[in-house]
């Protein structure tokens, strides 16, 4: 699916439409449709299983991409998506790529990138229940986004060593509010081979507190270039 300058388009998903009738689209790109201020409303929760792309791009009112039901009208069986890309660009309206943080009910397993650009209103990227399934990941960008202040959110839990076992390049550019990328503790990344981190002023890669030995697990690499 691929929509292109729609610009008194408001909803793509009508609520009516039974949850199999997209049950085999696998790649959604929308573009220039400026009246659109969510992606994937709340009634639409498990209904792209299929899913692998997603693209939005250049849409001025956009606000979410996945509005999550709540959880009380949720089934307690867990969902999984096979979401793979997520691109986001030029959403100056872009608060949150998720509402709320799914916990676990709505996976994302099968991301594997993650880019953002041009997103000046999002104030993190990732929720901590979607961050901690992210066992798949390989790379993320995120490139201008002047509001950001932490890439996963803290849920306020307990601090814990946060693990993407095959991500192996990330690039942080111009995010100048972000002073780390997760609150609730270290990131390790033991596959990382490409580490690009520019006009990000306040971001301490490595935090003071830490001893070598804690400095060394933020970024585990057998070889970290940064350019």
């Amino acid at each position: 699916m691929h929509l292109t300058r729609l610009n008194r388009l408001k909803d793509i998903w009508q609520v009516e439409v039974g949850a199999d009738s997209f049950s085999s689209l696998i790649s959604v790109q929308i573009e220039e449709c400026n009246k659109l201020d969510k992606i994937f409303p709340s009634h639409m929760t498990g209904w792209f299983g299929s899913l692998d792309s997603l693209k939005v791009i250049n849409c001025m009112s956009v606000e979410v991409i996945f509005e999550i039901k709540d959880f009380q009208q949720m089934d307690a069986s867990r969902m999984d998506t096979n979401l793979q890309l997520i691109v986001v660009e030029q959403l100056p309206n872009l608060k949150q790529v998720w509402d709320r943080d799914p916990q676990g009910i709505l996976s994302f397993k099968n991301l594997r990138n993650i880019k953002v650009f041009t997103c000046n209103q999002l104030g993190y990227l990732l929720p901590a229940s979607v961050a901690k399934d992210l066992k798949r990941l390989e790379g993320i960008l995120l490139n201008i986004c002047d509001r950001m202040e932490e890439i996963v959110a803290w849920d306020d839990g307990p601090q814990t060593r946060l693990v993407f076992p095959e991500v192996t390049f990330m690039k942080l550019y111009g995010l100048p509010k972000v002073k780390r990328f997760y609150k609730g503790g270290h990131i390790e990344c033991p596959k990382l081979k490409q580490l690009a981190v520019d006009f990000c002023e306040k971001l301490d890669m490595f935090t003071a507190e830490t001893t070598n030995e804690e400095r060394q697990a933020v970024f585990l690499a057998e070889k970290v270039r940064n350019y």
